[in-house]
């Protein structure tokens, strides 16, 4: 079987992933900080998926305007219709992009894209569906994306639905008490995705062991980036891929 293009090859730095894009410059999730993240060398692209009120998937972090629009719209997306979120001006010309969009703009460049699935307003069970249609067009074979979220349940839930894509388990800080690097085993991912916080040698071992793909976010520290890079990590998820990049590409020359 052909190695995942997630996996880092050997002898080689880790993959480096721009974290919604990239962030700060440009808007973070918009097709403008995808470019950018890929002008500075980055292999892939972090983003975040939610549904909006009409429906469709769109590419957005927060569950609602306010952040974005610096306080001037709290409107949450889940009540939104796409046509009403297209017209939200993010900054430097920028749109909220639906993810097909973003799905066709990666295919045309053969971009790695990471999707994380939002389930903070509703149930998982009609999100897990809708993100399956929604990857259901993907070409056979297609292999260059994959599906991440902090909610187990939908990961299992689109487990069940059949999705062929890599599935990866996000956890955080806060999860600590609850094992989560155990979590992941027990639902089954091929890629665990731990905050940068969650990085201990025997987690990382036991995980490579068992054939996960390890992508660690925040990273955007050059040091960490370089310690991580040196504990075997596949990916590094951070918000200025240009110099991350070139931090962990010292180690390895």
């Amino acid at each position: 079987m052909t190695p995942s293009p997630f996996r880092r090859p050997p002898k080689a730095p880790p993959r480096i992933y721009g974290h919604r894009g990239v962030r700060g410059p440009l808007p973070e999730n918009t097709l403008a900080a995808f470019e950018q993240a890929l002008a500075e060398g980055a292999d892939g692209i972090e983003l975040d998926t939610r549904l909006c009120g009409s429906g469709e998937l769109v590419v957005f972090h927060d569950p609602d305007l306010e952040r974005a629009t610096g306080g001037q719209d709290p409107r949450p997306i889940h009540r939104l219709p796409y046509h009403e979120l297209a017209r939200v001006d993010l900054g430097h010309g920028q749109r909220i992009p639906r993810l097909s969009e973003v799905l066709a703009w990666a295919r045309g460049r053969r971009v790695l894209v990471n999707v994380e699935v939002k389930g903070d307003t509703g149930p998982h069970l009609p999100l897990a569906r809708s993100v399956q249609r929604a990857l259901s067009g993907v070409p056979q074979g297609e292999r260059y994306l994959q599906v991440s979220s902090f909610h187990p349940q939908i990961l299992l839930a689109l487990r069940a639905l059949g999705c062929p894509l890599l599935l990866g388990f996000l956890f955080h800080e806060g999860q600590r008490r609850w094992h989560p690097w155990r979590i992941g085993g027990a639902v089954g991912v091929g890629a665990l995705h731990p905050e940068r916080t969650m990085c201990f040698p025997w987690a990382i071992e036991q995980a490579r062991t068992s054939g996960c793909i390890v992508n660690v976010w925040t990273v955007n520290d050059e040091r960490e980036a370089r310690d991580l890079a040196a504990l075997g990590v596949d990916g590094l998820i951070t918000d200025q891929p240009g110099r991350i990049r070139n931090a962990v590409e010292r180690t390895t020359r």
